[in-house]
């Protein structure tokens, strides 16, 4: 029954991932509402221009087929800002603007008769009001935008996020900063004009048409509910899957008790064998006590195991210490059991015997694999970096646990072996192959 579940759910989440990306792509590349402003019949059009501010310009306008034709003269006078326009309105009958807040961006197909170095300014009047006044036009918000090089570039395509409110009726209004920016809920009218730097003269612009594009729901709204679809199926498998772990706790509660109880067990012998364990402080290799517990091991009668000693002395280690002093011969002691360290085996075992002497105890390896590995250590540690570059060598003696031999006879035989190595001139592996001790020499 679990197993339909979980089949149930995955075809469910296959649905609704299948389901997030149609609406993605029918959001991203599907179809869009256009606004035509002066498509309708009954939208009022007209001309505009600076007498009603003082000025003298004249601008006319008349309509050729589907083009408007906005004749304008601007005449210099007292008036710093002459300008001519073809205004369409948006609002209704009751003068409600339009909401163009879902609406993303605006085409305008008009340009100059002639080219001209200003530009044609894009008008979108907003009414807010916080702000605006009925009956005042200069009130209404001026969303704008300037456009240059109207003949290359045809039409021009305007993001409505990337148009401005003018810095002067912000300060004309003494607009608070909460809506300096672009508003878009109650847009009253359309309006294009002369460019900002227009000089005097006579010119013609021709509007060819104006499109105002954008989504039938906003990416805001369709996101939100994509958003909060995710997060409700988030929450829904959450809620079952913490009540199916419940039940699953439930029922494994009796094995978890067990396991516990062994767990303890388990870290109860990992504790006493820690305590047995114990390390030199300063080298951090195990002590003597660390190796005892290998040699208290109760053989079969008649069997021996196959383990081997390698004792390692520091050639010279009095000198250093008397030379440098205890620091720096501390200093060499770590540095030569990292060495060996790095260079034996994961099952071997070594220990500090005392001052500068080490033991290896390599259990399952015999006299010439233990001499092999005391000889490449030989060579590992001639070979290393050392404290005040001082050149430290080591001898090493080797010996194979024999039948019916005691620890005692088997730790005295890898000593004496040593002694041989020391006494021959250091810096060499000795080995010991039977009781009593008959040394055999390895180069």
């Amino acid at each position: 029954m679990t197993i339909q579940h979980d089949i149930i759910k995955a075809r469910m989440l296959g649905l609704l991932i299948a389901i997030t990306l149609l609406v993605l792509v029918f959001q991203t590349w599907g179809p869009e509402r256009v606004l035509v402003p002066g498509q309708d019949p009954d939208t009022h059009i007209e001309s505009i221009d600076d007498r009603g501010n003082g000025g003298k310009s004249v601008a006319s306008l008349r309509r050729d087929g589907e083009k408007f034709i906005l004749d304008c003269e601007i005449i210099p006078s007292d008036y710093q800002w002459p300008y001519c326009e073809i205004s369409f309105s948006l609002a209704d009958k009751n003068g409600k603007g339009m909401d163009l807040t879902n609406y993303e961006q605006v085409k305008v197909w008009a340009r100059y008769s002639a080219p001209q170095e200003f530009g044609i300014r894009l008008q979108l009047i907003n009414f807010n009001p916080a702000y605006s006044r009925i009956g005042d036009s200069n009130s209404f918000k001026y969303n704008a935008i300037e456009l240059f090089d109207t003949h290359m570039r045809y039409p021009q395509i305007i993001d409505m996020r990337h148009m401005q409110v003018p810095t002067w009726w912000l300060s004309q209004g003494k607009i608070p900063p909460v809506y300096w920016g672009p508003e878009f809920r109650d847009v009253r009218g359309v309006q294009i004009s002369t460019g900002e730097n227009v000089t005097p003269g006579t010119y013609q612009m021709i509007i060819e048409r104006v499109e105002i594009s954008g989504k039938y729901i906003s990416d805001r709204s369709v996101y939100l509910a994509l958003l909060s679809l995710w997060i409700l199926l988030a929450l829904i498998f959450f809620v079952t899957t913490l009540k199916k772990a419940n039940i699953e706790l439930l029922n494994n509660k009796q094995r978890q008790s067990q396991l516990e109880a062994l767990n303890r067990l388990l870290n109860q012998e990992h504790r006493k064998l820690e305590d047995r364990l114990t390390r030199d402080p300063l080298t951090g290799v195990l002590n003597r006590d660390g190796l005892a517990p290998l040699f208290n091991q109760s053989w079969e009668p008649g069997s021996t195991p196959l383990l081997s000693l390698v004792f390692i002395d520091i050639d010279h280690f009095k000198k250093i210490n008397d030379t440098y002093g205890h620091n720096l011969g501390d200093q060499v002691l770590l540095a030569f059991a990292q060495a060996l360290s790095k260079n034996t085996r994961t099952n071997d075992l070594l220990a500090r015997w005392g001052g500068e002497e080490f033991v290896l105890a390599c259990p399952e390896t015999t006299l010439e694999n233990a001499i092999g590995l005391a000889e490449k250590l030989r060579r590992a540690i001639e070979k290393s970096e050392w404290p005040k570059n001082l050149q430290v060598t080591a001898s090493f003696g080797v010996a194979q646990m024999l039948a019916e031999e005691s620890p005692t006879e088997f730790i005295a035989r890898a000593d004496k072996a040593l002694y041989t190595a020391k006494a021959q001139g250091r810096n060499c592996v000795r080995a010991s192959t039977h009781v009593p001790a008959v040394l055999v020499a390895v180069k």
